[in-house]
């Protein structure tokens, strides 16, 4: 009799497995390396959930001019998808060179929807950001472009329009990718390197930030993207305490109508 119970848990055992993981804990995020791009091996949500990816243009979009994006710069981007049967929305998005290597810093969204994923070189959403309004989901945080030129960037998406049935079967994968290169406009120039000074860097618990805006949106943000410091009016050369912070490498992010600019600070 023992051995018979121990057979039926052995068979059951790998579609309990399936189940579970299918159904509960991708509900917290992607497990990385799923969003079909080449660096990820054309690897998609389809390796835990039933069915083929397919392409659908335009789920990606951002604000990066047609003339390429500028390095350095932070822009924002958005992720939409839309299907009539899905009970819940997953995703995994990346950026990538012409050779598959991941490019640029992605900073997640502060309403909570959005995480960092596959050693922070992607983003996904987490367990608040699944339900649909309607028949759709849309998801919107930034990246901030590599600071040196690499050429063609290309976005890579692979969103899960889940059924909602607890198991694999009947969802549907849908991809998607957009791709920019590089700007040659206005790098050199001034004004865009000139947008704010910060000082001292690397900091020892203070700083402070000289900009030309009369309103500007302050965002200190760690390095797994989450926001420890944000301020909505900073006043240009208003000293900042940051003795509260553990030492290492942060973004600082500053914003003003529709220019938003990141520079790297290191605390000590």
């Amino acid at each position: 009799m023992k051995n018979k119970y121990s057979f039926f848990i052995a068979l059951l055992a790998p579609t309990a497995m399936a189940l579970f993981f299918a159904g509960t804990l991708f509900h917290g995020g992607s497990p990385g390396g799923k969003s079909g791009s080449p660096g990820d091996n054309g690897a998609t949500c389809t390796q835990c959930h039933a069915g083929t990816a397919t392409q659908q243009d335009g789920m990606i979009s951002t604000n990066i001019p047609e003339l390429g994006y500028v390095t350095g710069e932070t822009y924002e981007v958005m992720l939409s998808a839309t299907d009539a049967d899905a009970g819940r929305f997953g995703f995994e998005l990346t950026a990538e060179d012409a050779d598959g290597n991941k490019v640029g810093q992605f900073i997640i969204s502060a309403d909570g929807q959005t995480q960092l994923a596959n050693g922070n070189k992607a983003i996904t959403h987490t367990a608040s950001g699944i339900t649909p309004v309607g028949d759709s989901k849309e998801w919107a945080f930034t990246w901030t472009a590599p600071s040196t030129d690499v050429g063609i960037v290309t976005f890579y998406s692979a969103v899960n329009a889940a059924n909602n049935n607890g198991g694999t079967s009947g969802d549907q994968v849908l991809t998607s990718n957009v791709s920019y290169d590089e700007s040659t406009i206005g790098i050199g120039e001034e004004p865009l390197e000139a947008f704010f000074n910060m000082s001292p860097n690397p900091s020892f618990g203070s700083i402070k930030i000289s900009h030309e805006y009369n309103d500007a949106k302050l965002s200190i943000i760690d390095i797994s993207g989450k926001i420890v410091f944000q301020e909505e009016y900073y006043q240009s050369d208003a000293q900042i305490d940051l003795s509260n912070l553990n030492k290492g490498v942060f973004l600082v992010q500053l914003q003003s109508k529709n220019q938003v600019k990141t520079k790297k600070l290191m605390i000590k």
